[in-house]
């Protein structure tokens, strides 16, 4: 097994590639508040090793990962507080649409 880089003293992963997307949480409350995560495959580890992980944990560092993962599955679930769904009918060009989304990251 790969030993992860450590960086400010805390152990650091890089994402290989975003898998699959899910729904979670509470969905059939009174007050649902379903969130979104994301199956990672992280880099120099089997498959075995994929993980669900939220959002906040892969922003910043997976933004283009969660891009491409959009763009071959746009009807998988999404987080919308990172990734606007283009409007239909308008071709838009990947580098307008990354720097939407670096504009729309919500910290």
């Amino acid at each position: 097994m790969p030993v992860p880089d450590i960086v400010d003293s805390e152990p650091s992963y890089v994402v290989a590639e975003v898998v699959d997307s899910r729904w979670y949480g509470n969905l059939k409350s009174k007050f649902a508040h379903g969130l979104v995560q994301y199956l990672v495959a992280w880099d120099r580890y089997g498959p075995e090793e994929n993980s669900w992980e939220p959002l906040k944990m892969l922003e910043g560092t997976a933004m283009q990962a969660l891009v491409n993962f959009h763009d071959r599955y746009p009807s998988k679930p999404r987080d919308h507080r990172v990734i606007e769904v283009p409007m239909r009918g308008k071709k838009r060009r990947r580098q307008d649409l990354w720097t939407d989304l670096e504009k729309r990251v919500v910290v």
